[in-house]
């Protein structure tokens, strides 16, 4: 999962740091309302506007991207519990044994 207030604050700071306005800003990429929420976290942009946006800053889309990346709790639990329920009846006391060590770590 992206943090996209991450994003947008990135973005708003390197906007601000070049004293550029959102008006002017959005002239070049879109409205003001919608940078506005591109900023506040609040949309989702595309990969291309997002790389219009850092053009028009002057600033490399990778600095913009980089560790946004949120940590989510319920990473590949759809998968666990597909490879869990694929096991065989024998298998599956074991297959729970091993989750049940692997949370200790």
């Amino acid at each position: 999962m992206i943090d996209y207030a991450a994003i947008g604050k990135r973005i708003q700071k390197k906007r601000q740091e070049r004293s550029i306005t959102q008006e002017k800003l959005a002239e070049q990429v879109g409205s003001v309302v919608y940078l506005s929420k591109i900023e506040n976290g609040r949309v989702y942009p595309t990969l291309e506007t997002l790389s219009n946006i850092c053009t028009e800053l002057d600033t490399e889309l990778a600095e913009v991207l980089s560790n946004t990346e949120m940590e989510r709790k319920d990473y590949a639990n759809d998968r666990v519990l597909e490879l869990f329920n694929s096991c065989s009846v024998r298998v599956k006391p074991i297959a729970l044994s091993l989750l049940e060590e692997l949370a200790k770590l």
